[in-house]
């Protein structure tokens, strides 16, 4: 059968031929394959490492919780003398690139806020980059909060925006397009300030935040 000789012609002249090429580029196809091995427990390490660190500051933040959530801003961020817990800023140090590290930046950005040290919180709301939508939505609003709280009311109703068109899901959206079309007002930009109180009566006829929206359109047009 002269097909089937050529076929397993064909294939042997392709094996001589892959032999041959390995034994004249030996050395580099050994690189290759070493390079790749390297890469590949990299990688594995990597993972493994960000995996145990994210597990690490759970612990941590588990133990931060306790001063946080009775107001104890401070010693939430600094730790406590006793050592029970390291703090908010010793976890963003260690492992904030971790998720739960990213909560923890959140929390202390939070934290300063409610020091009045708005430059840090300013910088820690900047900071976050969780992957967690709602968490990403308060840390919007945030710093939208950072900058009302300078009087930087165009900065802040931009923010707002941001954090209302984010995430549909979020629950907060009306409340936000309200804070931002009222920070528009306060900047003097009664456009934008308009077109979002409009926005908002259209997208969310059953908001709380209407009435008040319309009291401030009523202020525009006298």
């Amino acid at each position: 059968m002269p097909g089937k000789h050529h076929q397993e012609d064909k294939l042997m002249s392709a094996y001589y031929k892959a032999v041959q090429y390995f034994e004249e580029n030996k050395k580099n196809v050994y690189t290759a394959l070493t390079i790749l091995v390297v890469l590949i427990a990299g990688t594995i390490l990597f993972v493994n490492k960000r995996t145990a660190n994210n597990e690490l500051a759970a612990v941590e933040l588990d133990k931060v919780k306790m001063f946080y959530n009775s107001n104890n801003f401070k010693q939430a961020i600094e730790g406590d003398s006793l050592g029970t817990s390291k703090g908010l800023l010793y976890i963003v140090n260690e492992y904030g690139s971790t998720e739960n590290g990213e909560t923890a930046k959140l929390m202390l950005a939070n934290s300063y806020y409610s020091l009045r040290d708005f430059d840090n919180a300013e910088k820690y709301y900047k900071d976050f980059s969780g992957s967690n939508k709602i968490l990403k939505v308060s840390a919007l609003a945030g710093l939208a909060g950072v900058y009302e709280a300078k009087n930087n009311y165009t900065e802040a109703a931009k923010q707002f925006e941001k954090a209302a068109n984010y995430d549909n899901n979020n629950p907060f959206v009306d409340q936000y397009l309200f804070y931002a079309a009222k920070d528009y007002f306060r900047a003097g930009d009664y456009k934008s300030a308009k077109e979002l109180f409009d926005n908002l009566k259209k997208d969310h006829p059953k908001s709380k935040f209407i009435a008040e929206s319309e009291r401030y359109k009523a202020s525009m047009n006298n």
